[in-house]
């Protein structure tokens, strides 16, 4: 399963929480606001001016300290309101390509800082949250809805797409041979369907208590997370890296990017697998799939290699062997994929 930052973020201003009850009520007042989770004690060292409470956080105390300029510090717990009406003072170096000033710090805090900002706009009410290099903002849940009942329609077109093209790689499987150019539209397919999975997720988060609809359809879809890592580490160059799919921003890449990040340098390779996707299939254990590679190069010689041969590698045992054993010489089929 991906990582997603934002979502521990989104999960703290869902509807439903009293972080979330402070924020509208600040844009009902449009009085807007600068908050700040966590990143103490060095969040410190940015801020001037103000003054320290140091009192249990309350969505009504936020409230009301919003009415004042300056920004509101909170623990990374949010259990407690650390100090209020403060100036921050932004490292130098920190860019930012907003135009607001309150936005500009915000972005420029959360870049320098181990730090959660939220933003909210005074004349136009949006909420905009700062974590890292990540941007996001926050819709009224009307939108997220409609969002996100779109987005449940391609998640069911593109994982459709990445299991047709997985079944293609599984009969040039079979021949010991894959066209490099198959690989990268099963990888192509499967990184789409697993960022529109990540927008859902976000979706659901943010909707909070009014989520739980959209997150029943969603389950209707196994996630291809493990599935999509297996082939690329089945057909990558040696020594490449594995990417993680959430942070990979590959939507535009052509074939050739593809081809270059998998570790060659041009299409018309055909490569032999090395068993992972297959080993996948069968829920091993990483550390079970590792120790296999360890002993078996490419997925033909695991094949080659008899049920004994499987019993006596260590860590395996023979009721595991014997799974692994007929995964390997069964007839691929559609009830693999």
């Amino acid at each position: 399963m991906m990582d997603d930052p934002l979502l521990e973020v989104l999960s703290r201003i869902a509807p439903g929480t009293a972080l979330r009850e402070a924020i509208d009520n600040i844009i009902r007042a449009r009085t807007g606001a600068l908050i700040i989770i966590g990143g103490e004690p060095e969040i410190d060292e940015d801020c001037e001016g103000g003054f320290r409470l140091d009192v249990p956080f309350h969505h009504e105390f936020v409230y009301e300290l919003a009415k004042m300029d300056g920004a509101i510090l909170l623990d990374q717990d949010i259990h407690r309101i650390r100090k209020a009406n403060v100036e921050l003072i932004p490292k130098k170096y920190a860019t930012s390509a907003e135009t607001g000033m309150r936005h500009r710090t915000a972005e420029r805090i959360a870049k320098t800082r181990n730090a959660t900002v939220i933003a909210v706009s005074e004349r136009r009410s949006i909420v905009t949250i700062y974590k890292g290099q990540s941007r996001y903002v926050l819709h009224d849940l009307s939108y997220i809805l409609t969002k996100a009942t779109s987005a449940l329609a391609s998640l069911s077109r593109y994982d459709r797409l990445f299991r047709s093209a997985v079944r293609r790689l599984a009969e040039s499987e079979a021949e010991e041979a894959v066209p490099l150019v198959d690989v990268i539209e099963a990888l192509r397919r499967g990184y789409i369907a697993l960022s529109i999975r990540q927008e859902i997720n976000r979706y659901v988060v943010e909707l909070g208590r009014d989520g739980h609809l959209i997150d029943l359809q969603l389950e209707e879809y196994p996630d291809i997370f493990r599935d999509w890592i297996g082939i690329w580490k089945d057909y990558q160059a040696e020594n490449m890296p594995v990417p993680n799919p959430v942070i990979l921003d590959a939507a535009s890449w052509s074939q050739e990017m593809w081809a270059n990040r998998l570790g060659y340098d041009q299409l018309d390779y055909r490569i032999e697998p090395r068993g992972y996707r297959l080993l996948h299939t069968i829920r091993l254990p990483d550390d079970v799939i590792e120790i296999l590679m360890q002993e078996y190069r490419t997925l033909s010689e695991m094949r080659q290699a008899s049920l004994d041969d499987f019993s006596q590698i260590s860590g395996i045992g023979s009721q595991r062997a014997r799974t692994i054993w007929a995964a390997l010489h069964e007839t691929y089929s559609d009830a693999n994929f």
